[in-house]
This record gives structure tokens, C-alpha cells and sequence, in this order.
């Protein structure tokens, strides 16, 4: 069995800041997941030693940002911290498979941001299931909840997307199960998932004025060969 851990990066499709869309999706052995939750758990203690690993997360966008728990953080403190998550990610028993959906050449019939997930889940998953089929093993999904005690419609809708293409597939599929929902906070594979697609997507925005463009690419580069990436178009 594997499980495969599912989160987003980059902006909705009008807006024109970034030029991608994307989605990752981090996968490891369901035997595996103690020691990975072990693992993000002891890094978590490294980066704040006097803070319960379940009092933050690790966020790419808050490391770059230096918001939350990393607000105080020199850039020097925060970059460290970058490559210190990418070596964990690196000596990780796991796989990262990411979809990047180039906005700007996208078709006229993608029009709203639910097309354009639909669009890049559908992919996703395609690369999944292709890889548990080469397994030969089951896989399951778990995904960063949008829901609150207010509406679940964000949650519905990947439902759905994810129904249709099992549909497509006439059921044919090595995935169990409807994808399961998380909140971040509470699974190591969920920010390990926010954080790849976080870098992924940080990486190809060609940015050379950004400071961090040439350190955070080199963090990229320490799981890099662990990177399946799939372009649409």
C-alpha cells in the first residue's frame, strides 16, 4: 500500500503574478509512515526546540516569507531551515510526483479555477495510478482540507473531479477509496507536500532578482532526483 499526500502552490488562473498552477503530491510505503511522521517530528524539534511539533507547520511560503512561527527568523536562520527540510525530504523512502499547469497557454475552454484543478487532478492522478499499477500495489489519498464548520464545497468539488475520472476509467484503478481529508497541521506528509509543491513551483518562476532564487534552488536540488514533474500543457 502507498499513500500519497496532496497539496497545492502557485495562484488561481486570473491571476497574472505567477504564470503556473500546481499540484504535489507526496508519496511514501504505508509501512513507512511512523518513521516519516518520527522523522518531520525530530526536524520540527531541531527547527524550535521549545515548541510541540503539532504547534506549526511546515510551510514553504512561511519559511520564504517569514510568517508565523517563523516570523522572528533571520534570512540566513530560514534558509538553513530550507535545506535542512529538502536533505530530510532527500533521505526520505518516498517519491514526489507534481503536476504544473502553465496558465497563460491553457485553452480558452479551461475558464475558472475549478477547470483548471480539475484539469491538473485529473493528471495527477493519471501519474499516480500509473505508478501503482508498475508497483503493483494500492494506493490512498489524503488531502489538505479546505473544509470548515461552515462549508465543505472545495472539498465536494475534488470529490467529484475525483469520481469523474474514476468513472472514465470504467473503475479500473489501483486507488481505493474516495481521497481522505486532513488539515495540515496534523500530518507530516501534508506539509512535506505543501513544502515540495511549495519549492517546485518557487524553482520554475524565473525570478533571478529574488533573493533567494539561487539558495532555495539548490535546496530543490537535494530531492530533486525524487521529482516526477508533469507539464500541462
Amino acid at each position: 500500500m502507498r499513500l500519497f499526500y496532496i497539496d497545492e502552490s502557485g495562484t488561481g488562473l486570473k491571476d497574472n503574478k505567477t504564470p503556473y498552477f500546481l499540484l504535489s503530491a507526496f508519496g511514501i510505503p504505508a509501512s513507512e509512515w511512523q518513521a516519516v511522521d518520527e522523522q518531520i517530528a525530530a526536524l520540527k524539534r531541531r527547527l524550535f526546540s521549545w515548541a510541540k511539533p503539532e504547534d506549526f507547520e511546515i510551510k514553504g511560503r512561511d519559511l520564504k516569507q517569514a510568517q508565523n512561527f517563523f516570523k522572528r527568523q533571520a534570512w540566513p536562520t530560514r534558509i538553513n531551515a530550507f535545506h535542512e527540510i529538502a536533505q530530510v525530504i532527500a533521505d526520505l523512502p518516498c517519491q514526489v510526483f507534481a503536476v504544473q499547469v502553465a496558465k497563460r497557454n491553457l485553452p480558452e475552454s479551461i475558464a475558472s479555477n475549478d477547470q483548471m484543478y480539475r484539469l491538473a487532478f485529473s493528471r495527477l492522478l493519471e501519474v499516480i495510478d500509473d505508478e501503482l499499477r508498475g508497483l503493483g500495489e494500492p494506493g490512498m489519498l489524503m488531502v489538505d482540507s479546505q473544509s470548515d464548520q461552515h462549508s465543505s464545497v472545495q472539498d465536494r468539488r475534488l470529490v467529484d473531479s475525483y469520481r469523474d475520472w474514476v468513472l472514465s476509467r470504467q473503475g479500473q484503478t489501483n486507488l481505493i477509496e474516495l481521497p481522505w481529508f486532513g488539515f495540515s497541521a496534523f500530518y507530516a506528509g501534508l506539509q512535506l507536500a505543501d513544502f515540495t509543491a511549495y519549492l517546485i513551483d518557487f524553482v520554475a518562476n524565473d525570478d533571478s532578482s529574488d533573493r533567494g532564487k539561487d539558495e532555495l534552488g539548490k535546496a530543490f536540488g537535494r530531492f530533486q532526483e525524487k521529482v516526477r514533474l508533469e507539464r500541462i500543457p
